[in-house]
Formats: C-alpha cells, structure tokens, sequence
C-alpha cells in the first residue's frame, strides 16, 4: 500500500474518510487505517486483506441486502456505485456511512477491481476523529511499519496509547 502523506493521510482520518481495493478474483478486501477504525477491524489485518464477507458481516442486518444488490449491479454493470447504510461497530455502536467506489473491468471486460471510499456521515455527533495528534501518529506508525522501523513503530504506539486512541 502506497501511504499518503501525513498531513492528508491526517486530514482524511480525522473527517472519517477510509479507501478501499477489493481484489474480486482472490476476494481480498483491502483498507487503511480510516476504514479499519469505521469497521472496528485491526488495521494490519484489513492493510492484509480479509474476504468481503468479514466486512458484510458488520453491515447492519436490515441494510445488507440492499447493500449486496447495489455491490451486485456496480460490478455488472460498471456503473458508479453509491449507498448510505450502517455499520454495526462493537467499540461505538452504530456508524451511519456513505459509500461510493466504481468496479473497473480489464480489456475483456471482466470486473477485476473495486475501487471506491467510504465516509462516516454526520448525525449531530462530532467527528470520529477530534483530535488531529490521533491521524497524525497513526499514519506516522503506518509508515513506520512500512519501513520496518520498529522503534519508531514502538514510539508511536506509545504515544497512541498515551493519548487514549488505541
């Protein structure tokens, strides 16, 4: 995974904003660190990839069904795919989000990859991310742990866990 920098890595955590790649042949759902904390997964195992069922499993009941139709006609059809839902988070309850990504399809016109982000939406309550410290140590540690530098990694989980945010 190619990380941002930290000041927009940041930015994107702090207003709840995640990316993801799903890899449709090998099943392999991939997300940062935004969209690990959105589906209360641990960020190395969503940065390794799980199958989408782990992820579906998290959707609210009542809008699974929608949500895998509307999965469906995106990689059928090609088109923009665009769905408000809820995820069921075991640290925070209930998170309303709004997804949008596209499936891209190779020179066969074979759906191969699923491209897209996912957004908390605001319901009165304030960002799930208020302090700024918290995006900019866990992008640090992202890249860090890219790098292989452990003490840096170890620091920075420190830190993390100083400021209440692990």
């Amino acid at each position: 995974m190619f990380p941002l920098n930290t000041e927009l890595s940041a930015a994107f955590l702090s207003c709840g904003m995640a990316f993801f790649s799903w890899d449709l042949a090998e099943d392999r759902f991939y997300g940062d660190v935004a969209l690990a904390e959105l589906f209360d997964i641990e960020a190395s195992v969503m940065a390794s990839g799980l199958p989408i069922l782990a992820l579906m499993d998290r959707i609210s009941i009542d809008d699974r069904p929608r949500v895998a139709a509307s999965i469906h006609r995106a990689i059928t059809s090609g088109l923009v795919y665009q769905e408000q839902y809820r995820i069921d988070n075991a640290r925070r309850g209930a998170v309303d989000v709004l997804s949008v990504g596209r499936c891209l399809k190779d020179e066969a016109g074979i759906p191969f990859i699923y491209n897209g982000t996912i957004m908390e939406v605001s319901t009165g309550a304030a960002s799930p991310v208020a302090d700024p410290l918290t995006g900019y140590c866990k992008s640090a540690l992202e890249i860090a742990q890219t790098r292989g530098n452990e003490l840096a990694a170890r620091y920075l989980s420190s830190a993390l866990k100083v400021i209440g945010a692990t």
